[in-house]
């Protein structure tokens, strides 16, 4: 889960990095109360955003009084920043400046290792130093102890390391005028899986495109809680402008699948994945609600061949979803693996009782040639 800046600078403070002196507004808040609460005359109005390149794309904005602060978070909640939904806007205090550095921590995957990243030159054009100017370190997470002559160094590898993160990132780390070091900017990114560690953690809904989720998307987010979390996965579904349902299964062929869609001309209504093998309480959660969506045309049902996922148990969920909404659009179904058969049967058995438009294909039709399946059938109607 990518944090918001607000966020990771309570994490950051935490550890005793330094961060600036702040207040966040949201859509409804009293904006001069709140002003006036910072005391604090020259302010810069900061974009909450999931994304970067704030800057660029007019959410950094700088007042020096109330009406500009006013007309500044006025523009910025008004902002399309990249396609992103401003969650908040960050007012603090506008710091001087003397130097612009940047630091982060990130996991090598080559490696295999952490590895810290500082350079004496930061901001926004961090892509732009020369790599002879940035210095790497490969960190030991037996060894909480470091020892670099880097601001913040140590206090960033704790975060890292007690907070579960697979990003840390300042930029930029700014020296003040005064000789001071203060994160002038967070960028963090945690392991979703770590939050039964962490009790304190309360960040607010966002789905991968930086929005807030949706009623469907909470829902299916829901699929996995609870004390069957473990079996199996039914919990990922982001909702898109399109008008075809999809369920796939498998992580790298459902990227593919999305690709294949809309190459024959669909749009995709959400992106959805079951995987891991999931019961079919779970399956049919999921399914029931991305058939909830209205306007739909069409049902994509579509996945590699299986290793050890039931394909009769998991069908017989998407099955329960289908008995209950009857959905009169053509579906197209493409799946494989153990208890293919007797899933093929009971699904037929559903499109006869239920009187569904569907077609169903093995592992000796290609997973894009059924995406081709279903616009004929789009088109035929």
């Amino acid at each position: 889960m990518n944090l918001y800046e607000f966020e990771g600078k309570n994490i950051f403070s935490k550890f005793g990095i330094k961060v600036p002196k702040s207040v966040l507004l949201r859509r409804e808040d009293d904006i001069e109360k709140k002003y006036h609460e910072l005391a604090i005359k020259s302010v810069v109005l900061k974009a909450q955003v999931l994304s970067g390149k704030r800057g660029k794309n007019n959410g950094i904005l700088f007042a020096s009084n109330i009406e500009e602060v006013k007309e500044a978070v006025e523009k910025i909640f008004a902002t399309n920043i990249r396609g992103q939904y401003v969650a908040a806007v960050l007012m603090e205090e506008m710091l001087e400046i003397e130097e612009e550095h940047y630091l982060s921590i990130i996991y090598d995957t080559n490696k295999k290792q952490p590895v810290l990243i500082y350079s004496k030159e930061g901001g926004m054009d961090i892509e732009d130093v020369p790599h002879e100017k940035i210095e790497k370190h490969l960190l030991d997470i037996r060894q909480p102890e470091i020892n670099f002559d880097i601001p913040f160094a140590q206090e960033l590898w704790l975060c890292f390391l007690q907070s579960d993160t697979r990003l840390v990132e300042i930029n930029p780390l700014v020296k003040t005028m005064s000789g001071e070091f203060v994160a002038a900017d967070a960028k963090v990114a945690i392991d979703d899986d770590a939050f039964f560690r962490h009790k304190d953690w309360a960040f607010e809904p966002r789905t991968m495109l930086g929005r807030l989720p949706t009623e469907r998307e909470s829902a299916v987010g829901k699929i996995d809680e609870g004390e069957n979390y473990y079996r199996g996965t039914a919990g990922k579904y982001i909702e898109m402008d399109g008008d075809i349902a999809v369920l796939f299964s498998g992580g790298g062929a459902s990227i593919a699948n999305m690709d294949a869609l809309m190459k024959v001309g669909l749009k995709p209504a959400n992106y959805t994945e079951y995987s891991g093998n999931p019961p079919r309480e779970k399956v049919a959660q999921l399914a029931k609600l991305v058939l909830s969506k209205p306007g739909l045309r069409g049902l994509w049902i579509a996945g590699g061949v299986a290793n050890f996922t039931d394909i009769a148990a998991t069908f017989s969920g998407i099955i329960d979803a289908l008995d209950e909404v009857k959905p009169t659009y053509p579906i197209v179904i493409r799946r494989a693996g153990p208890n293919e058969d007797e899933g093929k049967r009971l699904m037929r058995e559903c499109a006869e009782r239920n009187n569904l438009n569907l077609k169903i294909f093995g592992k000796e039709v290609a997973m894009g040639a059924t995406a081709t399946a279903l616009v004929d059938m789009i088109n035929s109607k």
